[in-house]
């Protein structure tokens, strides 16, 4: 009984982890929508980037979301094996890593103290970048024409390093919390390929929370087919970049041929899972591929809306073809908890979301670049 209950902790952890990861993905890809636009002086988003900053200034609730493992983590007793984090990331079992020469090896870098300093820098960056972005967004909103230069000239500036401290932080969160999950594997570009699935599922969620504030009468006369246009392509081109990333890293370990690094597909090709990953390419790549390929769909927000809504699911699938493998188990456990939890997690950002948006405007009205955003066509 005692051990039952232990599996079903581990598995609750688990589901929390697909949902946490699934959130942050939403944050992190809407701060970096929100620089790469600053960076590269984009006018054509200007009209739509201000319901990315919303999002991404949500990052303080999603350190608050990831407290359900963090908190876990931080009061585990290494010396005993028998906490149910400790079923998520074997690397915090003292004993465990005495005894495995690879985890021994890998001690100095995964341990729980440096962990928790790696996360609070993490998100230290997070929270602070996207606090920057939407503060000096939202005054801008208020300030005169000359203030609004500085404003614009100040973001631009800080948009570069933001995005070096943004890919690093990315890159070893994605280390930390997903990788280390198999602490035996290793890949170099993983965190490029959970950086291509953090774009899709913003981007995606975008387009959805556009159409719902369209929905109410608002952004009518702002948001208009040739910006959906641009999202979409946005869309189509990083589920090809998510593919290229996902076949590379797999072609190279096959290649390869080596057990340490092999050891981590072998897994996902037994069981009920080898079905889940013959699906995955055909779902998150072949599928919407050939959805978004035209430009018509591109154009329709409706149409455009329905492959949001795929898309956001799979965005899920892929995580949950991560994530849930390491348990060890051959069948797959999907039900009403893993729904239940993503619903909750969700229902909190989301919730937290909308009513920051309710104290701003939904557009950077003192933008001097607005209406060259609103005369934008896209050919």
């Amino acid at each position: 009984g005692v051990a039952l209950g232990l599996d079903n902790k581990v598995s609750l952890l688990r589901s929390y982890l697909t949902a946490f990861l699934y959130v942050l993905a939403i944050g992190l890809g809407a701060l970096w929508f929100v620089a790469i636009n600053h960076l590269t002086n984009a006018k054509w988003s200007i009209v739509v980037r201000r319901v990315a900053e919303i999002v991404a200034a949500q990052m303080p609730v999603i350190a608050l979301l990831s407290l359900g493992i963090i908190l876990p983590i931080a009061l585990a007793d290494t010396s005993h094996g028998d906490s149910p984090i400790q079923g998520l990331y074997a690397w915090l079992d003292e004993a465990r890593v005495h005894s495995d020469h690879i985890l021994h090896h890998k001690s100095g870098y995964l341990n729980k103290g440096f962990f928790l300093v790696r996360y609070v820098v993490y998100f230290g960056v997070w929270v602070g970048l996207s606090w920057l972005f939407f503060k000096k967004s939202t005054d801008q909103d208020k300030a005169s024409s000359s203030e609004s230069e500085e404003i614009r000239g100040l973001l631009a500036r800080v948009s570069a390093p933001a995005m070096i401290a943004f890919a690093l932080t990315l890159t070893f969160c994605a280390f930390d919390l997903l990788m280390s999950l198999d602490y035996t594997w290793f890949s170099t570009i993983f965190g490029v390929y959970y950086f291509a699935g953090c774009v899709i599922n913003s981007l995606s969620w975008m387009v959805l929370a556009l159409r719902w504030v369209q929905s109410h009468g608002r952004l009518s006369s702002y948001v208009n087919e040739n910006h959906y246009h641009d999202l979409g392509k946005l869309m189509f081109a990083f589920t090809i970049f998510w593919a290229y990333i996902g076949f590379s890293q797999y072609m190279l370990i096959w290649y390869g041929d080596i057990p340490e690094e092999t050891a981590w597909y072998k897994m996902r090709l037994t069981g009920d899972w080898w079905m889940m990953t013959a699906i995955l390419p055909v779902s998150n790549f072949i599928i919407p591929f050939f959805g978004l390929l035209s430009r018509h769909v591109k154009r329709n927000p409706t149409l455009l809306s329905i492959w949001a809504v795929y898309l956001v699911c799979a965005r899920y699938y892929d995580l949950y073809w991560l994530i849930w493998p390491t348990s060890g188990q051959e069948t797959i456990s999907f039900g009403a908890v893993d729904v239940l939890v993503l619903v909750g997690v969700l229902g909190v950002f989301f919730g937290m979301a909308a009513r920051r948006a309710k104290g701003v405007t939904l557009v950077p009205v003192k933008d001097s670049r607005l209406p060259q955003s609103l005369a934008f066509e896209n050919y």
